[in-house]
C-alpha cells in the first residue's frame, strides 16, 4: 500500500533581477557587442531595453562600478572601463578568502599559479627585471639581518614575489598572481614570527632566483615546490610533489 504522506519540493531558486541585469552585460561583452570604453545607454534607456525598473538597473550598475567593470563619469554617462582594474579580482579574493582556509585547494592553487608565472618570467626578463628581483631578494635578507618585525619581513616576502610577477610584462598575470599571493600574507606573516621561518624563505629565494636564471622548468618547478616544505602546508605540499615533480 503506497503511503500517502505529502511530497515536499524545494523551491526553484531564481537569480534576481539585478543578477539577470549583469549577466546581460557580461555576456554583451564576451560576445564584443559592448567594448572597452563605450559608453552605456542611461538607466531610462536601459530599464525600457530590459523590460524592468529603473532602481534594478542603479543597482545593478553600482555593482558594476564597485568591481571596476564600469565607471560613471560626471555629466556623461556611464562607460564601460578603458581597461581592468585591481578591483575587477576583487570579488575573486573574497570568495576564495570566505569558502575555504589556507586549505590543500589553495595550496594546489598557488603552487600552480606560481609555477606558471615564474616560468614566464625566466623567459620575458630583463636585465632591469634581474635587477629589482635580486633588489627584492636582498632587501629581505637585510631585513632579517636588522631584525625587521615579522610584519616588515612578510611584505618584504611579498615584494620578492611582486618582482618576478613584474617580470612576467603581462597585466593580467601580474593581478592574478599578485591577489593569490596576498591570500597568504597573514599565514606568512605569522610564521615569520620564528626567525628559522625566515632564513629558510630566503634561502628558498635564492633558489628560485637562481631556477629562473637557468630557464630549466624542472629546476623551477622544484624551487617552487621546494619553498613550501619548511611551512605549515608541508603535508599539502608531499601531494603536490608527487604532481609537479613526478608526473603522477
Amino acid at each position: 500500500m503506497s503511503d500517502n504522506k505529502p511530497v515536499v519540493f524545494q523551491s526553484i531558486q531564481q537569480p534576481t533581477v539585478v543578477d539577470q541585469i549583469i549577466d546581460i552585460i557580461k555576456d554583451a561583452l564576451i560576445r564584443g557587442e559592448l567594448s572597452p570604453g563605450q559608453k552605456l545607454p542611461s538607466e531610462q534607456e536601459l530599464a525600457r531595453q530590459l523590460g524592468v525598473g529603473r532602481s534594478a538597473v542603479r543597482e545593478a550598475l553600482k555593482v558594476l562600478q564597485a568591481i571596476g567593470v564600469v565607471e560613471s563619469r560626471r555629466g556623461s554617462g556611464t562607460y564601460i572601463v578603458d581597461a581592468p582594474s585591481g578591483r575587477l579580482l576583487n570579488p575573486l579574493a573574497f570568495a576564495i578568502m570566505l569558502g575555504t582556509d589556507v586549505s590543500s585547494e589553495l595550496i594546489e592553487l598557488r603552487v600552480m599559479i606560481e609555477i606558471g608565472y615564474c616560468e614566464l618570467a625566466a623567459s620575458q626578463a630583463t636585465d632591469d627585471d634581474w635587477e629589482l628581483i635580486e633588489s627584492a631578494a636582498k632587501a629581505m635578507e637585510n631585513g632579517a639581518k636588522d631584525k625587521l618585525g615579522h610584519e616588515k619581513l612578510a611584505h618584504l616576502d611579498l615584494a620578492f614575489h611582486y618582482a618576478i610577477l613584474d617580470a612576467t610584462h603581462n597585466p593580467l598575470v601580474q593581478k592574478i598572481g599578485r591577489t593569490v599571493e596576498e591570500l597568504f600574507f597573514s599565514s606568512i606573516r605569522d610564521t615569520f614570527r620564528e626567525s628559522a621561518n625566515v632564513n629558510q624563505a630566503i634561502q628558498a629565494h635564492r633558489e628560485i632566483i637562481n631556477a629562473l636564471r637557468s630557464q630549466d622548468l624542472t629546476s623551477i618547478r622544484t624551487a617552487i615546490v621546494n619553498s613550501l616544505n619548511n611551512t605549515p602546508w608541508k603535508d599539502e605540499v608531499k601531494t603536490l610533489r608527487r604532481i609537479h615533480l613526478n608526473g603522477n
